[in-house]
C-alpha cells in the first residue's frame, strides 16, 4: 500500500511539473503565431509593391536595382519566416504531446532555441520592406519630397532598432534568469518513464509472489475449493 502511494505521488508530482512546461510550450506558440501573422502581410505588402508598381522608364538603374533587390529580400526574408514559424508550431506541438517521455521538454527546448532564427528574420523582412520604400520614393517622387520621404523613413528604421533593442534589454532573460524545471524533471523524485515500468512491474511482481505466498498456507480441502471457484466449478 504504502509502495503505490509514493509510485502516485511521484507520479503526481511528474504531471504538475510538465503541466508547468506546457505553459511554456502554449507561450511559444502565440508568440510564433502573432510574428508569422506579421510576417505574411510585410509579405503581401512587399509582393504587391513588386507587382503593381510601374516604375518609369527614365528611372536610373542603380535606384531600381536597390528597390528590386529589397522587394526580393523582403518577401524573402517574411517567407522564412513564416515558413518557420508554422513548421516549430505544428511539429514542436506535435511532439510535445505525442511523443515519448521526454518529449515536452525537447520540444520547449528546441523551440526556444528556435526564436533567435524567427526575430532574425522578421527584423530583416520589416527593414528591408522599409528600405524598398525609400527606393520606391527616389523612384516616383520628385527630388524634394523624396528627400522628405527618405529622411522619414530612415528615422523609422532607427526608431525600430533602437526600440528592439531597449525593449529586449529591459525584458529579456539571461540563462541565470530563465525558471529551469531540470531540478524537478531529473530528481529522483520524478520517476522516468522507465522507472515507472520497472515499479510497477515489482508491484505486480510483489503482489503475485504475497498472493503465491497466502495459497501456500492454505490447507489443502481450501486450496482445491479455490480450484474450483477459478474454473467455474462449484461442489454443491
Amino acid at each position: 500500500m504504502l509502495a503505490a502511494d509514493k509510485l502516485l505521488l511521484r507520479s503526481t508530482v511528474k504531471q504538475r511539473a510538465i503541466q508547468l512546461r506546457e505553459k511554456e510550450l502554449t507561450l511559444f506558440n502565440d508568440n510564433f503565431n502573432a510574428v508569422g501573422t506579421q510576417s505574411a502581410v510585410l509579405a503581401g505588402f512587399a509582393m504587391t509593391s513588386f507587382a503593381e508598381i510601374d516604375l518609369p522608364h527614365n528611372a536610373f538603374y542603380a535606384q531600381k536595382a536597390c528597390l528590386h533587390l529589397c522587394v526580393t529580400i523582403s518577401i524573402c526574408a517574411n517567407l522564412m519566416c513564416t515558413a518557420s514559424t508554422t513548421f516549430v508550431s505544428v511539429w514542436g506541438s506535435g511532439k510535445a504531446l505525442r511523443g515519448k517521455d521526454g518529449s515536452m521538454d525537447e520540444a520547449v527546448d528546441g523551440m526556444h532555441a528556435e526564436r533567435a532564427f524567427i526575430f532574425s528574420c522578421f527584423g530583416v523582412g520589416l527593414i528591408t520592406t522599409l528600405l524598398a520604400l525609400m527606393s520606391a520614393a527616389w523612384i516616383l517622387m520628385t527630388l524634394e519630397v523624396a528627400i522628405v520621404a527618405t529622411i522619414g523613413i530612415s528615422w523609422a528604421i532607427f526608431v525600430i532598432i533602437r526600440q528592439a533593442t531597449r525593449i529586449n534589454a529591459k525584458f529579456g532573460l539571461s540563462r541565470d534568469d530563465v525558471v529551469s524545471f531540470a531540478d524537478i524533471m531529473q530528481s529522483a523524485a520524478v520517476p522516468s518513464g522507465q522507472a515507472q515500468q520497472e515499479r510497477a512491474g515489482l508491484l505486480s511482481g510483489g503482489g503475485e509472489e504475497d498472493q503465491g505466498d497466502e495459497q501456500g498456507e492454505l490447507i489443502p480441502e481450501q486450496q482445491r475449493l479455490v480450484a474450483n471457484v477459478r474454473r467455474g466449478a462449484y461442489d454443491v
